[in-house]
C-alpha cells in the first residue's frame, strides 16, 4: 500500500464503516507506518481490496489490539481490517488474502480479528467460522455494539 492507494483505500473503508472503524488520511498514514502488513489487491488496475495487520509490540492503539495483547501477550498477529470492494466479492479475493495472512501469522501461533456480533455481521461471522476461527471473547465497543473476538490457531 502506497500513498497513491490512499483515496481508494479510504473510499473502501468508508463503504464498510459499519463493519470497520472509521479511517481518515492521517490515521491511515500512521497505521501504514506501524503495520506488519499494509497491502492492496489490484485487479485490472483497480484497488479491489486492502488489508492491515499488526504484530505484537506495535504502537497500535485500537481497543481490539489491546484486548488481544492482554489475552495473548505476544503470540498473535492481528488482522485489523480487510475490505473487499463490492464488485470483487465472492471471487476468492478475501480467501487469497486470508491464506497469505495466515502464513504470515504462523510464527505467532494464531491469527486474531474481531467481527461485529451485536448487531451481527452474519456474512463475516460465517466466513470466519468456515476458515476455522473460533470466538474467544466479546468486547463491548464505545458505540454500543459488541464484537466477537476471534482466533484461528495455527501451531502445528
Amino acid at each position: 500500500m502506497t500513498s497513491a492507494d490512499e483515496p481508494a483505500v479510504l473510499a473502501l473503508n468508508a463503504a464498510a464503516v459499519e463493519q470497520t472503524d472509521p479511517l481518515g488520511p492521517d490515521r491511515l498514514d500512521w497505521l501504514r507506518l506501524i503495520a506488519a502488513h499494509a497491502a492492496v489487491v489490484e485487479i485490472e488496475g483497480d484497488v479491489a481490496a486492502f488489508v492491515l495487520t499488526f504484530a505484537p509490540g506495535s504502537a497500535h492503539d485500537s481497543l481490539d489490539f489491546q484486548w488481544f495483547v492482554s489475552t495473548y501477550n505476544n503470540r498473535f498477529l492481528h488482522l485489523d481490517r480487510i475490505v473487499v470492494a463490492e464488485p470483487y466479492r465472492r471471487q476468492g479475493v478475501a480467501t487469497s488474502v486470508y491464506r497469505a495472512v495466515e502464513r504470515a501469522a504462523k510464527p505467532f501461533d494464531r491469527l486474531v480479528c474481531r467481527v461485529q456480533s451485536d448487531p451481527p455481521d452474519d456474512a463475516s461471522l460465517a466466513f470466519h467460522a468456515g476458515r476455522g476461527f473460533v470466538e474467544v471473547g466479546k468486547l463491548r465497543r464505545p458505540n454500543g455494539t459488541t464484537s466477537a473476538m476471534l482466533s484461528k490457531e495455527l501451531a502445528d
